[in-house]
């Protein structure tokens, strides 16, 4: 079943949601933009679109192993419909707003509720790579 968010007026479709780590979430799914599927396994109520660059910025779910799994923050350009994921991994994470050109108010937690638990992401200091 098929879910949809409007975010800045960018409609993202959700498709196969379910919950991870059995503690009332997060949730993710499959993410698309019309008929450009972007990425499997993104947390569904955590995007951010920076219009003025035509980003959409998400947080992705990877499961190595029962044991061991991370979360990345990605980012997907809609205008060349090319996806890109920094290398950084973390335990949680929860993206929050622009604050500058290139910084991102991130949250080390699956929300923004705890401000000791936030720290400015800069994106130019930060590496990242494309994703097949």
């Amino acid at each position: 079943m098929a879910n949809t968010v409007i975010i800045s007026g960018l409609e993202i479709t959700i498709d196969n949601p379910n919950q991870i780590l059995n503690m009332g979430g997060p949730w993710i799914g499959d993410i698309s933009i019309g008929d450009d599927f972007i990425s499997k396994d993104c947390v569904v109520d955590n995007f951010v679109y920076k219009e003025d660059m035509s980003l959409l910025f998400f947080v992705k779910y990877h499961i190595i192993s029962k044991r061991y799994w991370y979360f990345s923050i990605n980012f997907f350009n809609i205008d060349t419909k090319v996806n890109y994921e920094f290398t950084n991994e973390f335990d949680m994470v929860h993206i929050g707003s622009f604050i500058s050109k290139d910084e991102l108010e991130i949250f080390h937690a699956f929300h923004d509720k705890n401000e000791h638990r936030r720290r400015v992401f800069k994106l130019d200091e930060e590496d990242f790579h494309l994703v097949a």
